[in-house]
């Protein structure tokens, strides 16, 4: 029995040793073949290609690919993004994906944008909580989001996707707005200059410290509003308090 971790983070040594332990049919399906040697390892199927395809080490061996039933790397590759994406805690658990997240931080895949893969996997996470009201699927949502900042995966267009009114409530969800500040994913003008941010959002941000004073500043100076420019010298004022 091996751990999805040690499977993500095992050399090349370790993996070879690893499956020179299985027993498969050589002209066994490939779906079979993959069945088969994740009971062998303790694993689910989408974990022994997660874990496999995520380790930065494999795709130089040949070895374990062939014995996964690829031909080659962008084979498994495809399998893998597949089970990532869709897989929502069922056989991959919350643990597994935050050790995706920050495996592939560390993994430079040549032709990947990381961001892609884990906006998509976000979007159709956020399908199902849009169906749904599941306090693990919520508590899963909001370590993931954690874990994306957490780990520099946000890039700017990511970033900016996730920076409009459409997603407003999910940024309210998992605390993304602090998030994205706090990791320095955007400059705190930018936030503030985000046609895309309601003013309130804006204004808890300035409440709650995320701003440099002189940056907040700057920005209520530019407000038309004499309201608004109370109510946010109101947020930055508590500052002090």
């Amino acid at each position: 029995m091996f751990s999805f971790d040690t499977l993500l983070h095992a050399g090349a040594d370790e993996l070879l040793a690893i499956f020179s332990a299985t027993r498969t049919a050589p002209d066994m399906d490939a779906d079979l073949r993959r069945e088969q040697l994740a009971q062998q390892l303790g694993l689910r199927v989408p974990q022994l290609l997660c874990g496999l395809g995520f380790n930065a080490t494999v795709p130089n061996l040949d070895a374990v690919q062939r014995a996964l039933g690829f031909t080659h790397f962008e084979a498994l590759v495809a399998a893998r993004n597949y089970a990532f994406i869709h897989d929502v805690y069922r056989a991959l658990t919350i643990n597994n994906i935050v050790e995706i997240y920050a495996a592939i931080a560390r993994f430079s895949e040549s032709g990947t944008d990381w961001s892609d893969l884990v906006l998509t996997r976000v979007t159709n996470l956020e399908s199902q909580l849009e169906e749904t009201i599941n306090p693990i699927l919520i508590g899963g949502y909001k370590l993931e989001i954690r874990a994306i900042y957490d780990n520099r995966l946000a890039s700017p267009g990511f970033v900016a996707g996730r920076l409009t009114p459409n997603h407003a409530v999910m940024r309210d969800l998992a605390n993304e707005n602090a998030l994205m500040l706090e990791r320095g994913a955007i400059e705190p003008l930018a936030f503030l200059e985000c046609v895309g941010l309601s003013l309130d959002e804006k204004r808890r941000a300035v409440f709650k410290g995320l701003i440099p004073p002189l940056v907040a500043d700057h920005f209520i100076r530019q407000l038309d509003s004499v309201e608004e420019r109370l109510r946010f010298r109101e947020a930055l004022g508590s500052l002090g308090q």
